[in-house]
């Protein structure tokens, strides 16, 4: 009996502390997503998506071609629990021009293809690379969120992508701001 005393107390002192532990061991909120493999995480629109995030995303205002903010899809949220890292995209494609569209990946870590060395002098940590089909804008916003932004488009030059770019960089709000719907 001297020896559950303690074990009582230890356990009574121990509970209201779980559920702060419990709430503070995920960052991202899981309720509307659906577990699919070992990263990637489906969710059944593009706001919820966003909304589950623990930052707030940027989004464009302004667009490229007449497309629609709410048209904009994602391909879910990745999301490597074990070392605290999440990203996630989003698309839009033109409907008068299967070959045009804007691609978003975002998330608080590095792409795969962002080089740091490019950037360290640059005031908002941004620099453009060509490919054959599109230019592609990398930076880091406030919180460290690091951005890609490509614009597809092989009918027009770099130099007009890159200018299409920078409307679309100048245009980055929240994106609470331009999805409206609930």
């Amino acid at each position: 009996m001297k020896r559950l005393i303690p074990l009582l107390i230890l356990t009574f002192t121990l509970i209201p502390f779980h559920n702060v532990l419990a709430e503070n061991d995920s960052k991202i909120n899981l309720d509307y997503l659906v577990k699919y493999g070992e990263v990637k995480h489906i969710v059944p629109a593009t706001k919820l998506t966003l909304d589950a995030l623990p930052f707030t995303v940027k989004m464009p205002e302004y667009l490229p071609f007449n497309g629609i903010h709410q048209e904009f899809i994602t391909s879910g949220i990745n999301y490597y629990e074990k070392e605290g890292k999440i990203d996630s995209d989003l698309r839009l494609d033109n409907k008068g021009n299967p070959n045009e569209r804007i691609e978003l990946v975002f998330g608080n870590f590095p792409h795969k293809n962002y080089d740091s060395t490019k950037n360290k002098n640059i005031e908002n940590k941004v620099y453009y690379v060509k490919e054959k089909d599109r230019s592609i804008i990398y930076f880091v916003y406030n919180q460290d969120i690091y951005y890609r932004i490509d614009y597809v488009n092989k009918e027009i030059p770099h130099e007009e992508r890159v200018m299409e770019l920078e409307k679309i960089f100048n245009s980055l709000t929240s994106y609470k701001n331009i999805l409206t719907y609930k």
